[in-house]
């Protein structure tokens, strides 16, 4: 019976390499700016559709206006919940993993796709 590791003419290789931002299976995507803060958005898969108009906006400035506009209370935190939706929880609960859910918000429609979601997703096909 052998000792030897049965990967041994494997190890120290990944697989398919490290891949560079020039190459072929990184698509260009255009880096549309944000329509809060002006800045480009360099991860579009992480941007938030604005409600008004549906142009793209950081997941941060998103993040940013609605804790303006919830206005969470002492002992409380402002948290995504997924699907365009945020929502003020009490800080103890979020700390124990029990969610309590004081007030939600629906940032984006879920109705309306918007124009650069439609691009991105014909990218990935």
């Amino acid at each position: 019976m052998s000792t030897k590791p049965k990967n041994r003419d494997r190890r120290g290789r990944r697989k398919g390499g490290s891949r560079r931002f020039d190459s072929p299976r990184c698509p260009d995507r255009p880096n549309p700016p944000c329509s809060i803060c002006g800045e480009p958005i360099k991860d579009i898969t992480s941007a938030l559709a604005r409600p008004t108009d549906g142009t793209p906006v950081h997941f941060d400035c998103a993040l940013k206006i609605v804790s303006e506009e919830l206005n969470p209370g002492e002992g409380e935190k402002v948290i995504y919940l997924g699907k365009g939706s945020f929502a003020v929880v009490e800080l103890q609960a979020y700390q124990q993993r029990n969610l309590k859910i004081n007030r939600r918000i629906d940032w984006e429609n879920l109705e309306e796709k918007s124009e650069w979601r439609r691009e991105l997703r014909t990218d990935v096909q």
